[in-house]
């Protein structure tokens, strides 16, 4: 009895607490005391066909801006441009700090260029931008590493995977491998081959978490995600994450070695990312400075930038093909526009860009039809702030909603359709096209990204036909419920133009 009258009593607490602050908070439905709103997330996402489309669903219901309660835990969801520019960028310091907890959290903690926050992300995310710029990033350097490592990739398959007439090869597998060595060569130095078991086995585990991650993941406490009751659950969705982290790990290891016995030499500047950071640990050894540059988070800071600067690009090269083999009518006005810039005597470069508009028109459409998170990283507020004249209290948590503003009709009429010249008949709503994330979080890879899109999907326009084994793949994900949107997997055949 007295126990019925204890549980009651706490069931009775927090119901008055969470409908208190639930008052508070701009609009949503009411939630559940330690369920929140999950019940209602999971139902419109099944109802509608995925969480893109249950957060859409519930903004209709509810308004551009909307709390959903992760459980015990408050999130206000901005789904409109208009209202993240305001706050993300006219009061970028109040809207900056990561939410660090759960999937953020494991690994990181605290640590690493995403999942840090204050003076230490400010430093190591300066130290990235200004380190990758010094290696050309930003600059016409970086478009030779970039095509250097297209033509091995092509010429590599072309040994390896060549089949009546054409390279025959899982879309997956080729765009990893192409963009996985680019990232490596800038970090450490290193290109990764088809045999290469450990990236192999990194790019399942990698696949493999990001496929089964979720919401959950995401909110939960480090202590109860690391906890014996959720062990069944982290095997799968964090395991692989311990991998890719060992793996850095060892790739330190073997430089430090190779310097200390003299087999690598470290240069002025270093000749990539590690070389770099180990020059910044030397250097503020000697000056005896406070610093928070170590070996430790310098395998953090790779965890972040690999993760980061290889899944996204893949995925997007994959969106892209799926795209083009659905609307070979982009892929003619393409070959016309990029024909008439280069002579058909040419590679496509970077100095292209100001006239190659239907192409700039593409790669946006196809980055809008990708965006590869179905729900965003969230933030937490540094102070109490107003979003759309409702005052939030500090340290709440809130998540710009990408995907759900690149599938908004209003903005983007017949989202579902491929379609490359809607920006170029309306000039405002590239704008309003945000991949890399908007305000000081922005991805900080993000003119990597841009190149690596654009030469690798000009030129392989330019140099191939480009044909489905088998049925063209739908424009369709097969994980609407994950953390990760992923592309339908598929073969495709490189056939050589004449």
């Amino acid at each position: 009895m007295l126990f019925i009258l204890i549980l009651t009593a706490t069931v009775l607490i927090l119901t008055v607490n969470i409908w208190r602050a639930w008052r508070k908070l701009p609009n949503g439905p009411l939630p559940i005391p330690l369920i929140g709103n999950f019940h209602q997330l999971f139902y419109y996402a099944w109802r509608f066909g995925g969480i893109v489309e249950g957060i859409k669903e519930m903004k209709k219901q509810y308004g551009k801006v909307f709390t959903l309660w992760m459980g015990p835990l408050p999130m206000v969801n901005i789904c409109d441009y208009d209202i993240a520019y305001e706050t993300h960028v006219k009061r970028a310091n109040i809207f900056v700090n990561r939410y660090i907890h759960g999937a953020t959290e494991y690994i990181r903690e605290g640590r690493g260029i995403i999942g840090s926050n204050g003076d230490f992300w400010l430093e190591h995310r300066r130290f990235a931008l200004t380190t990758f710029r010094n290696f050309g990033i930003g600059r016409n350097i970086i478009e030779g590493k970039i095509m250097e490592e297209y033509n091995y990739r092509f010429e590599d398959f072309h040994e390896t995977h060549f089949k009546n007439g054409a390279i025959q090869v899982s879309a997956s597998m080729f765009f990893d491998l192409l963009v996985g060595s680019i990232i490596n060569q800038l970090l450490v130095s290193e290109r990764f081959e088809q045999d290469d078991k450990e990236f192999e086995e990194l790019k399942t585990k990698l696949t493999m978490a990001l496929e089964n991650s979720s919401i959950i993941e995401g909110v939960m406490p480090l202590w109860l995600l690391k906890s014996k009751f959720m062990k069944w659950r982290t095997k799968t969705t964090f395991a692989p994450f311990d991998f890719i982290y060992e793996v850095g790990q060892k790739g330190i290891q073997r430089r430090v070695a190779a310097i200390e016995n003299g087999t690598h030499v470290l240069s002025e500047e270093g000749d990539d990312f590690v070389d770099a950071f180990i020059i910044k640990i030397e250097k503020d050894s000697k000056e005896e400075v406070e610093s928070t540059f170590t070996l430790e988070t310098l395998a953090v800071d790779l965890f972040d930038l690999w993760v980061a600067g290889q899944e996204t690009t893949s995925t997007t090269l994959c969106w892209a093909f799926v795209c083009l083999m659905n609307y070979p009518e982009v892929v003619e006005k393409l070959r016309n526009e990029l024909t008439e810039v280069t002579g058909g005597m040419r590679s496509v470069s970077l100095a292209d860009r100001s006239s190659t508009l239907y192409l700039n028109a593409t790669i946006n459409e196809i980055q809008r039809i990708a965006s590869i998170l179905n729900v965003n990283l969230p933030r937490v507020l540094e102070e109490d702030a107003l979003i759309d004249g409702v005052l939030v209290p500090a340290g709440t948590a809130f998540a710009t909603q990408l995907s759900a503003m690149h599938t908004d009709d209003e903005t983007f009429k017949n989202h579902k359709e491929f379609n490359p010249e809607r920006f170029m008949e309306n000039n405002n709503l590239e704008k309003k096209l945000i991949p890399f994330g908007i305000g000081k979080r922005s991805c900080p890879g993000e003119s990597l990204a841009r190149a690596e899109l654009y030469l690798i999907i000009a030129n392989i326009v330019m140099e191939y036909e480009i044909e489905p084994v088998g049925a063209t793949p739908k424009m369709k994900t097969p994980t609407p419920f994950s953390l990760l949107k992923r592309p339908p997997s598929y073969e495709i055949r490189f056939v050589k133009r004449s």
